[in-house]
């Protein structure tokens, strides 16, 4: 069984990893094929490491919040509703329940045989999920989420970088870093489609193949875009 803690960041922790890896790969091979030494290689992917783990935590945070403040502000607007007009939201569940199968009879005795229900929080819960598509149980937790993709987004940071910092102290050359960077990068992004599929469906082997090739195509994109500012300066 799958831990529910587990569960609620998986998305956040694989944006902020394949984000981080990808991004900052695409950055410093672009700084290194636009001329850049050692150093500046390693001031912008580490600028851009810690940049975009509070802007992606941040984003993070703020998508959860609104998730969340969506859901209360239908569970409000639901139980003014059956405050004021309680035989309409019967209906409108009763209708929807009819809508998915189930027969004018079968609703009869589903309500005969349980009070839960015709319980006034359950029917608000039911109706902003059939409203809105979210219920209790399926909401983000905003600090959780955050956390997750901020300490994902610098772990993945991390692997393209770290090269060019034995580089600067150890006397690997610039093209032997990114070489490596490139290799600790695609096997990175492979371990994330493998870890993936721990909590899906998915074949092992394709879902770390389908990571790595998205992952690479956008990394590919950044050092073009690199390879063409700096010979075009």
């Amino acid at each position: 069984m799958i831990p529910t803690s587990a569960k609620e960041v998986i998305r956040d922790f694989v944006f902020g990893m394949e984000d981080g890896l990808v991004s900052n790969l695409g950055l410093v091979l672009g700084v290194a094929a636009g001329g850049g030494d050692a150093s500046t290689i390693i001031l912008a992917g580490a600028a851009s490491m810690f940049a975009g783990a509070f802007s992606m935590s941040a984003g993070s945070y703020l998508s959860s919040k609104s998730q969340r403040e969506v859901y209360e502000h239908e569970i409000e607007t639901a139980r003014e509703d059956l405050t004021k007009n309680p035989r309409k939201c019967y209906e409108e569940m009763r209708s929807s329940w009819m809508r998915e199968g189930l027969s004018k009879e079968e609703i009869d005795r589903l309500l005969k045989k349980s009070s839960r229900y015709k319980h006034p929080e359950f029917v608000c819960n039911y109706m902003v999920q059939k409203r809105v598509g979210i219920s209790k149980e399926k909401l983000e937790v905003p600090f959780k989420n955050a956390f997750a993709m901020f300490f994902s987004f610098l772990l993945g940071s991390a692997f393209p970088l770290f090269p060019f910092l034995i580089s600067k102290f150890d006397g690997l050359s610039l093209f032997q870093a990114g070489v490596i960077a490139s290799l600790l990068t695609i096997a990175a992004l492979f371990g994330v489609g493998l870890a993936k599929t721990y909590y899906t469906s998915l074949k092992k082997i394709k879902s770390g193949l389908e990571v790595v090739l998205i992952g690479l195509g956008a990394g590919l994109i950044g050092y073009a875009v690199g390879w063409l500012v700096g010979h075009l300066g």
